[in-house]
């Protein structure tokens, strides 16, 4: 094996911390480029067919926080998430309550007390081909907003 001599030892020093970091800035660079992907959960769920919402209930669904309410007017959903931390909201006689901070919000979930900062938002329901009641949790309604299916 051939000994290096000193002009080639330091051209490829030269060479390698001009390459070295050169590549992983480029590294670096490519990476900055590509986006980091986080999905969420979902925003609609199937939460059943009309008839599983009998008229005059308001029915808690844990999995998705949602309440549901069916009246003469129709079937609507309301979130059970709090506005002010996000804690699951509890059905009391006289509307919701926060358990983490008492915030208190009446049947349609207007803010009776504070901390919430705003009302408990209704959200979109729609129904797919095969009947199921699916709820959009991306498009949020006008509160008391309740859609009539046959």
């Amino acid at each position: 094996m051939r000994k290096l001599t000193r002009e080639e030892f330091l051209t490829w020093l030269a060479w390698s911390s001009s390459v070295i970091p050169a590549a992983l800035m480029g590294f670096g660079s490519f990476r900055f480029l590509v986006p980091n992907f986080t999905f969420g959960p979902p925003t609609m769920f199937k939460i059943g067919k009309p008839e599983e919402f009998p008229q005059g209930r308001q029915i808690f669904l844990p999995e998705s926080r949602l309440f549901i309410a069916s009246t003469g007017a129709g079937i609507g959903a309301m979130s059970a998430a709090c506005t002010h931390l996000g804690c699951t909201v509890a059905r009391v006689e006289w509307g919701f309550q926060c358990p983490c901070h008492g915030s208190k919000f009446d049947s349609g979930g207007r803010v009776l007390s504070g901390p919430a900062p705003k009302p408990l938002p209704w959200f979109q329901v729609f129904q797919d081909p095969e009947g199921q009641l699916i709820v959009d949790t991306w498009r949020p309604v006008r509160r008391q907003t309740f859609y009539k299916f046959t």
